[in-house]
């Protein structure tokens, strides 16, 4: 039943649908929120000290769940601030809603003090966006707004306006958030076709997605049926343990060269709940089945034999007893022979022994990978981080890992595990970040220490944009203007109220590493990694090799002349 305030009213749509973390600052027009939450044991406030930290707070909230997330700001800059967490949210089709505040109505477009747009601002990123210009349209676009991000997996904004938000709503009818709980199956005629297709394949692959998730029993018993190795979008990785004998790996420049095998060499490629973009990676010769829940996602990245729309684990239930077994395990064994070889060489990468400083960043990926708890969840930063997340932290247990997937924002890791770990105080929360990452939004270290989210912070620190570096080098650029001059950051996450572990020499990475995983409360563990080690694609392509030559032609040019 709706009663009080708007913003009161807001919280009672959206709370049998939402995470109970509210992720924002106060201020201004959203101060009747702090006074509706202040009394409704219902919700958290998690004050950040950024904007931006709370949208990507939300966002991860959202991920793991599929509950709504939820992420406040005032007028103008504060709402501004939300954007890119929200962007982040959109494109990796997380359903978050976010509130702002807005100027007196009667201000509305005469250039009044930290007036913004909204409903402009926000019209890109929003599968709905509302200001709510009178009491009475409440708590039914509350409804609707939660109710949009959810149905269609995306960001919802509803702005008030500074005197609307303390309106007290008169409409006390009963207003209930509907959340589909039905599940989509390809049609019969869909489903025989991709049967029969499969049935004529002499060799198949599957390939894994996050729309896959929750169908990992399935995934594996069609595997094994078809004796199918099975390979994974960076999005996928935590739908198959690393040590199952399916698993193949990642295909593209994070992927693998068992990956690559059982793509490049099939006769048929199964796509399940992976909207994979780099379309030149995918096959050109094999036939290609893609099943997604979006209808709008089939299709649009490569030339397909058969699309077809369904939640991944119904389908595969319905399409196993249709498929013939297979007994021919020719290109399984291929596979899994380069799988194991291309193993053996990342072993070798993450070996301390006998190194010296500055460590390599793969040894820092292997190390947390050997000491993280098989539930540990892993958040990478964007640049270098996740190509070793790809390839040298493993899945098994119940791990999980998240990142900026398609927004691929920097600065993503920190805020995200606040929220991850915001969800279980018990679990292990690792956030892989990158210098550059990390001291754009470090002052939310201080949020984790104020609520006391334990997360741990291993920072790669080789003091440059180290993906940038390499893109540089690819295109025959010299690598210029990108070095960081960083602090200690130990002693930063010392200064911020938590604490700090700083690791130079490979022989103390294990002992640190370790060490800092069973240290109580949040950490940041601040590793010197080398600036030199490449993240190398699986297959080198040689416009990039001479791209690389080039730019250390001219590398060598500008330093002699200095």
């Amino acid at each position: 039943m709706a009663k009080g305030t708007v913003f009161q009213t807001i919280l009672d749509s959206i709370a049998p649908v939402a995470q109970r973390h509210v992720w924002g600052v106060m201020g201004d027009a959203i101060n009747p929120l702090a006074d509706a939450l202040r009394t409704d044991a219902r919700f958290d406030w998690m004050h950040v000290r950024h904007e931006e930290v709370a949208a990507f707070a939300a966002g991860a909230q959202a991920k793991l769940t599929g509950k709504l997330g939820i992420c406040a700001g005032t007028v103008g800059p504060g709402a501004i601030h939300l954007l890119n967490g929200l962007y982040d949210a959109k494109m990796d089709h997380a359903p978050v809603l976010a509130i702002t505040g807005q100027v007196p109505r009667s201000e509305i477009g005469s250039n009044y003090h930290q007036e913004v747009n909204l409903d402009r601002l926000f019209d890109d990123v929003c599968v709905y966006n509302q200001t709510v210009m009178s009491s009475c349209q409440m708590p039914r676009l509350g409804v609707l707004a939660a109710q949009s991000a959810l149905s269609n997996s995306g960001v919802a904004h509803i702005s008030i306006p500074s005197d609307v938000g303390p309106d007290k709503i008169k409409d006390e009818g009963i207003h209930v958030v509907y959340v589909s709980d039905s599940e989509v199956v390809p049609t019969k005629t869909h489903l025989d076709e991709i049967a029969t297709v499969i049935n004529n394949s002499k060799t198949i692959t599957l390939m894994v997605g996050w729309g896959a998730r929750g169908s990992t029993k399935e995934v594996l018993e069609l595997a094994d049926k078809l004796q199918a190795p099975v390979v994974h979008s960076l999005k996928g990785k935590a739908v198959l343990p690393q040590d199952n004998p399916f698993w193949a790996g990642g295909i593209g420049l994070l992927g693998t060269t068992g990956g690559v095998e059982a793509v490049g060499n099939c006769q048929t490629l199964l796509l399940l709940g992976t909207d994979y973009p780099y379309r030149q990676f995918l096959p050109k010769h094999a036939k290609i089945i893609q099943i997604d829940i979006a209808a709008e996602r089939i299709g649009r990245r490569c030339d397909l034999s058969i699309g077809a729309v369904g939640h991944i684990r119904p389908t595969l239930e319905a399409l196993l007893p249709m498929v013939e077994r297979k007994t021919d395990t020719k290109h399984l064994e291929k596979v899994q022979n380069k799988r194991d070889k291309y193993e053996l060489k990342m072993i070798k990468k993450g070996d301390t022994t006998g190194r010296v400083a500055p460590i390599r960043p793969q040894a820092v990926a292997r190390s947390i990978c050997r000491h993280a708890s098989d539930s540990a969840i892993f958040i990478a930063d964007t640049g270098e981080l996740p190509v070793w997340m790809a390839r040298h932290i493993h899945m098994k247990g119940t791990r999980d890992f998240l990142m900026s997937f398609n927004h691929a924002s920097m600065a993503n890791a920190m805020p995200q595990a606040l929220g991850a770990q915001a969800l279980d105080t018990s679990r292990q929360v690792i956030a892989l970040c990158g210098d550059g990452g990390f001291s754009m939004l470090m002052g939310d270290f201080i949020t984790a220490v104020t609520y006391a989210l334990p997360i741990k912070c291993v920072i790669f620190n080789n003091s440059k944009l180290g993906l940038v570096k390499m893109e540089m080098e690819s295109m025959g650029y010299a690598d210029w203007g990108i070095d960081l001059k960083n602090p200690n950051f130990a002693e930063c996450g010392i200064a911020m109220g938590g604490k700090g572990i700083r690791i130079e020499d490979p022989a103390d990475l294990d002992r640190g590493i370790q060490e800092a995983l069973k240290m109580d409360g949040p950490v940041v563990v601040d590793v010197v990694t080398d600036p030199n080690e490449l993240t190398m694609p699986p297959e080198l392509m040689p416009a990039r090799g001479f791209g690389f030559a080039l730019s250390k032609i001219k590398e060598l040019a500008i330093s002699s002349s200095d």
